[in-house]
């Protein structure tokens, strides 16, 4: 894959935790509750910055290169210049909107809220169409050649959202991204975890699960009564007699909570 692509789809899922933090402090407006001002103000501070000046850059080279080559592409791929001077503008007029509330809570709060409503549906769906569509398209018809033709380094420069030595300015933008994706993943490992619980119904789909991820672990009936979960031969708890599902989960839970996450064997 092109370093270059590489490099914008990394952009991309900076900016998408950077729309995360916009939309949470949308909702905290259509709410009623406290915004936090100076979040919106350090993230369209960014999006005046890197994206419209680094970012859209080089994929506007990019796709100017690809209707070149592929002029039958132009249709479907939109037009990606004209879609980069909307956004650049309308973060421009939301950079403007942004002071409006505080001088008139109400009007201003709901002109914003809607202004912001349609910033970020815009904004997820022209880098939806890039990722799905223009990176794939470009991957597949520029050639080495074509990339080494284009002259990136023009508008390179260090992204400063995630750089912790980067200008103070947006360390706390930066923070709430992190601590969005950090409560994104817990929740990702709960739907993860609760898919997996609704898999084990008795012993034999325990074993299964198990098996599955690598871990050497077996529950099976005890020759006296219940049932006994094993690792690597060794009995590892005795569960008293209880339904198949009961032992199933009872068994789950205590593999979890005795095993380390990294050990599977």
């Amino acid at each position: 894959m092109s370093n270059l692509i590489t490099s914008l789809q990394i952009d991309h899922r900076n900016m998408a935790g950077l729309l995360d933090v916009i939309e949470q402090q949308l909702r905290r407006l259509t709410r009623g509750e406290p915004v936090n001002y100076r979040l919106l103000d350090s993230a369209f501070a960014y999006l005046s910055g890197y994206p419209d000046r680094c970012h859209h850059p080089k994929e506007d080279l990019v796709y100017r290169k690809l209707v070149t080559r592929r002029p039958d592409l132009a249709a479907s791929l939109k037009n990606l210049v004209a879609e980069h001077e909307q956004l650049a503008q309308l973060t421009r007029n939301l950079t403007a909107a942004l002071a409006e509330p505080r001088q008139a809570a109400l009007p201003g709060g709901d002109y914003l809220a809607d202004r912001l409503t349609e910033f970020l549906r815009l904004y997820r769906q022209h880098m939806l169409m890039e990722d799905q569509h223009f990176f794939a398209a470009a991957l597949r018809w520029l050639s080495p050649d074509d990339f080494g033709e284009i002259d990136f380094a023009l508008f390179d420069q260090p992204d400063p959202l995630l750089d912790p030595s980067a200008e103070g300015t947006f360390a706390e933008l930066r923070g709430e991204i992190m601590r969005l994706a950090a409560r994104e993943k817990t929740r990702s490992d709960d739907r993860q975890e609760a898919a997996l619980l609704a898999e084990i119904r008795d012993p034999a789909t325990f074993n299964a699960v198990m098996q599955r991820s690598g871990a050497a672990v077996r529950l099976a009936g005890s020759a006296e009564t219940g049932y006994e979960l094993e690792h690597n031969g060794n009995v590892l708890v005795h569960i008293p007699a209880c339904s198949e599902s009961c032992a199933a989960w009872c068994a789950y839970f205590y593999w979890k909570a005795s095993t380390p996450r990294s050990a599977t064997s």
